[in-house]
């Protein structure tokens, strides 16, 4: 198959008709209900029924879920023009000139590169401190008690460390703010499954209002920051910052030519960063506590190098096999199962199989990072294989916790320091033990994991 994933192609003769991909026919109010209650599963007995590529249909819409390698690169990469990003409703009413998130082709590919150097540089320095002086904050803070809530405590660190990287030094939200902000964008996207919904968006409903009013806050302490990057003595190197100084250039035309625009790009950053690394340092803690060895040689590695003194930015690259813990997680159990669907903006061919135009189709992220034909021993928790020389001889498409092609995550370095900062941290005089045996509750329907999920805390 070509890249434009035609119909004829060389090998394939002129009246060559593709089939749909196999998958459960009829049972749209099932398969709804499967999907709600535990999509894990749901998308794991759609591959071992169907095969590598399943199709089924929900009330309203024909959904695809690909688990091969070879297909997901396609729908990422090699066909990634004809598979846009998918959100359920109309995002203009909060997001006018929309985000990197939302756009294709040159305006994404624009504003990917004005975000990677934002990330890029010098930058990466000052960023990496504010996660290593947040993560000594939160040790001092579980230190004070004997049982905490982890997925809140890994809540406000991450919370903390990115509004600082993104708004700047000194800046503080409470993180009810944002988790009321990142609420409302969601019912609004629920809303626009309705009739009427513009004017459903109109109602005092109390969710909404406090929605409503938390997001003027977020958006007051963004403006805020614009502003404070164009005054003349102000040199931050936060993501604000390096944003403004963008638009403001004259010798260009900018691709975030207003205000507005620049704060629909951060109110996404701030909202959109938190629950990754939230859940990957939960289940960090989960398997540090199922795996008593694992845990010992991350002690022994964070001793040695921090030798009794303070975490510090410049500790990233002496952690290898802190660093190792965090991939091990990312592929047993990464931030989401199923990642954000796209949408066939027309018919194509994936593999032998015909996707119709409109098909949302959703990549198995966990599936794909614990198939045996990609991985020596699954599912197996063993960080040591990506300090194995030579390293795992997997596809390098089949490990994607940070996604693949245009849209991957470009913030996936401060996610990496979040987490071994985060547990380099904790293990230099703590030790947590989780309440249950049991991994954290993850959120089926999106990222991140659910509160509360408890551990006694242990001086080493």
């Amino acid at each position: 198959m070509d890249e434009g994933g035609r119909l004829a192609t060389p090998s394939r003769p002129v009246n060559y008709k593709p089939k749909s991909p196999p998958g459960p026919t009829g049972r749209r109010l099932r398969n709804f209900w499967q999907r709600t209650t535990n999509n894990v599963e749901f998308v794991n007995h759609l591959r071992r029924e169907y095969g590598k590529i399943v199709s089924y249909r929900l009330p309203f819409m024909t959904c695809c879920v690909v688990f091969d390698a070879e297909l997901i690169r396609d729908v990422l990469t090699t066909q990634q023009a004809y598979f846009r990003p998918w959100f359920p409703g109309d995002l203009t009413d909060d997001f006018k000139y929309g985000s990197i998130a939302l756009h294709q082709g040159e305006e994404q590919r624009r504003r990917s590169e004005l975000m990677r150097s934002a990330f890029a540089g010098d930058a990466e320095g000052a960023y990496a401190d504010i996660v290593a002086e947040q993560a000594t904050a939160m040790r001092g803070r579980l230190r004070s008690r004997k049982t905490v809530d982890l997925v809140e405590e890994f809540d406000r660190f991450v919370w903390d460390s990115v509004v600082e990287i993104i708004l700047g030094r000194g800046v503080q939200i409470p993180r009810q703010l944002g988790e009321d902000t990142l609420n409302l964008a969601q019912s609004y996207l629920l809303l626009d499954f309705l009739p009427g919904a513009r004017l459903l968006k109109s109602l005092p409903l109390p969710a909404l209002r406090r929605g409503k009013k938390s997001r003027a806050l977020v958006d007051d302490a963004i403006y805020g920051a614009i502003r404070r990057a164009r005054d003349s003595g102000y040199c931050g190197r936060d993501i604000a910052t390096k944003y403004t100084w963008a638009s403001d250039r004259k010798d260009r035309a900018s691709l975030l030519d207003s205000d507005e625009a620049i704060r629909d790009e951060l109110i996404i950053l701030l909202t959109g960063q938190i629950d990754g690394p939230t859940s990957a340092l939960s289940f960090g803690i989960h398997y540090l506590a199922a795996n008593t060895g694992v845990r010992t040689k991350v002690e022994q590695e964070v001793d040695a190098v921090l030798n009794g003194g303070s975490i510090d930015g410049a500790d990233y690259g002496k952690l290898p096999y802190v660093d190792a813990v965090f991939k091990e997680v990312l592929r047993v159990d990464p931030p989401t199962a199923v990642m954000l669907p796209k949408e066939a903006t027309e018919d194509r061919v994936l593999g032998d199989h015909l996707i119709r135009k409109g098909t949302l189709v959703h990549v198995a992220m966990k599936a794909l990072h614990h198939q045996p034909e990609y991985w020596d021993r699954p599912s197996e928790f063993r960080p040591e294989r990506w300090l194995d020389n030579p390293r795992p001889t997997c596809p390098a498409n089949s490990y994607i916790p940070f996604g693949l092609g245009p849209h991957f995550c470009q913030g996936m370095d401060v996610a990496r320091r979040i987490f071994v900062f985060g547990i380099a941290s904790l293990a230099q005089k703590l030790r947590l033990v989780p309440r249950s045996a049991d991994p954290p509750q993850r959120n089926d329907i999106a990222v991140g994991v659910i509160s509360p999920w408890t551990a006694d805390v242990h001086e080493r």
